[in-house]
């Protein structure tokens, strides 16, 4: 059985939304786009940890936005074929698929059906389908020591129940024997003289009260007179080499909890019931490496369909495309583009994947993406925006390195993933024997056309690519170059006049970089060339003494791609833009 498909209309932020899944989805997004409010929506109608009180909305839980009245989750099923569905939905049933539908208009009850088509759809009387099919969920509060005072019996119970006669013969043995060596242990504690002697006055007390109690001396004990009392009251430790060791931080416990919560519906599967599983942050508190452990460890151990929700771009490795759904403001509306049912999202991973690292993965997490050439740009871009006041950090705004020129998957994937973004890259003059040509403008065609973007050039553009043999460039050519830069601005691709180190010394910051460099002649060719020598170094260096000065640029052609791309986020998450 497979969950494919969930549609919501009217609940919280979703206004009409299909959100496509897969055996194991990984959903994304920022804070508050709707991650927890999709898990919801999934349990009002799998979860049966959710009382009928949960079931009867709040006028809070209708969209706001749309000012709806009605509420509509709806999943649709396919690939059924285990007897307990079979049975409990028989009817409902065609083929495999069925859609379950939970209903709740303002002032009304809640109404639940079923049916294999939307024409078929017929109310369900009660929830007792819940017996069949459910939902495990683990929210981002996991309390290790409240989940096992709640789940150990259950725990140990379910254990037992699956021992062979043989192994519980062997255990009533052991249990005898505990109770010989907890007697010992017993004796041996009231022995000692400051424990004896503690107690000494308080037995007097007691029966100088009643005759009952001369007999009957209070005493210290290990825990527990009983064994089989001990044994239902065990605590967890770690083991090692020197003992037992008490449990550690809220990183290793969340690993405890996710363990023993694995183990737990491991213990509860069974032939009669289907389960899937929905985990919020599995990856609190714990380091990269781990996060990448359990994500492995999650997806692949769970007997069933797996949903998890996270902000780690270490998970985020894990999963692969058609795997991914990234949920995202679009004017204040959460709307959801999923792996499972875009082959461009497909398409668009396979050729990303060998560059997906944790860093490029927080491609996923942005509301926008400034996509540069190489790490000192980066260095530049980023001291430039906080100079002139713009938080990229607020705006989840990434600018990444593509190392190189390799910008086509990257934009493939933010295209896939409604994610805006904008590039900048070099425009510098090639030189292929005699001949030469701007090499900005052809690479900027080759993104247009591979990316299928939405440009047309313009008329008086044609003669942008083409070659020349002169050592001095042609009027006619230049200017179309001129003309097709402003052009390319529209889609997101600014094409630097020539590169970042020519671009900076022409600029209001030639200056500052003169005295940086200690060019005291002004000397124009030596700076780039000063520039241009380990340029990361170097630019790091600049901005950390100069980073004052770069409000010169706040209306220079090289802020504009940060200003294009703030524009473009603020659009897509804010109404109207504002």
């Amino acid at each position: 059985m497979l969950i494919y498909r969930v549609n919501i209309k009217g609940f919280r932020n979703y206004e009409d939304v299909d959100v496509y899944l897969n055996s194991s989805s990984l959903i994304i997004g920022s804070n508050n786009v709707g991650k927890t409010n999709f898990i919801y929506a999934l349990r009002l109608l799998f979860d049966r940890n959710l009382s009928e009180n949960d079931l009867d909305l709040l006028d809070s839980d209708f969209n706001a936005y749309s000012h709806s009245d009605k509420v509509e989750i709806t999943a649709y099923l396919k690939d059924i074929n285990e007897e307990c569905l079979l049975s409990e939905f028989k009817g409902n049933i065609n083929e495999g698929k069925l859609i379950l539908k939970y209903t709740k208009e303002k002032n009304q009850d809640y109404i639940l059906q079923a049916g294999f088509s939307e024409d078929t759809m017929q109310e369900l009387k009660s929830r007792s389908y819940l017996r069949r099919l459910s939902m495990q969920y683990v929210d981002t509060n996991r309390n290790l020591y409240k989940y096992l005072r709640k789940e150990r019996q259950n725990l140990l119970l379910n254990s037992q129940e699956l021992l062979s006669e043989e192994q519980k013969n062997d255990d009533k043995t052991k249990t005898i024997e505990i109770q010989k060596n907890l007697n010992s242990i017993n004796e041996k504690i009231s022995s000692l003289n400051y424990i004896k002697n503690a107690l000494e006055n308080v037995n007097k007390e007691l029966s100088s009260l009643s005759v009952e109690n001369e007999d009957q001396n209070i005493q210290f004990v290990a825990g527990h007179n009983d064994a089989e009392k001990m044994l239902s009251d065990v605590a967890l430790s770690y083991s090692s080499e020197e003992g037992p060791l008490t449990l550690g931080g809220d990183g290793r416990n969340n690993q405890i909890y996710l363990a023993t919560w694995r183990a737990r519906q491991e213990l509860k599967a069974g032939p009669d019931h289907v389960t899937f599983y929905a985990i919020e942050e599995p990856e609190a508190h714990l380091h990269p490496h781990q996060q990448r452990k359990l994500a492995q460890y999650l997806t692949k151990s769970l007997k069933g369909q797996v949903i998890v929700t996270s902000h780690s771009p270490q998970i985020a490795e894990i999963f692969k495309a058609e795997n991914i759904v990234r949920l995202y403001f679009h004017n204040k509306y959460t709307e959801a583009a999923s792996g499972p049912n875009d082959a461009q999202i497909k398409n668009s991973f396979n050729a990303f994947n060998y560059r997906l690292n944790t860093l490029s993965a927080e491609v996923f997490f942005s509301y926008g993406v400034f996509l540069v050439e190489g790490v000192s740009e980066v260095i530049f871009y980023k001291a430039l925006a906080k100079e002139n006041g713009i938080d990229l950090d607020r705006l989840n705004i990434s600018i990444l390195a593509v190392e190189g020129i390799g910008f086509k998957p990257y934009i493939n994937i933010c295209n896939a993933l409604s994610i805006p973004w904008v590039l900048r890259t070099d425009n510098d003059i090639f030189k292929n024997r005699e001949e030469k040509y701007y090499a900005g403008i052809k690479r900027a065609v080759g993104i247009i056309k591979e990316c299928k973007l939405d440009y047309k050039k313009p008329s008086e553009c044609d003669k942008a690519c083409e070659k020349w043999h002169c050592d001095t460039i042609p009027n006619d050519i230049k200017n179309n170059n001129e003309a097709m830069r402003k052009s390319l601005k529209n889609i997101g691709i600014y094409m630097a006049k020539v590169d970042l180190e020519n671009d900076i010394a022409n600029s209001n910051l030639s200056e500052a970089l003169y005295a940086h460099y200690c060019i005291f002649d002004k000397d124009l060719k030596s700076l780039v060339s000063k520039m241009q020598k380990s340029k990361a170094k170097n630019m790091f260096d600049f901005v950390e003494e100069m980073h004052s000065k770069l409000q010169m640029l706040n209306d220079d052609e090289l802020i504009e791609p940060i200003d294009s791309i703030v524009t473009k986020v603020k659009s897509q998450v804010q109404y109207n833009g504002k």
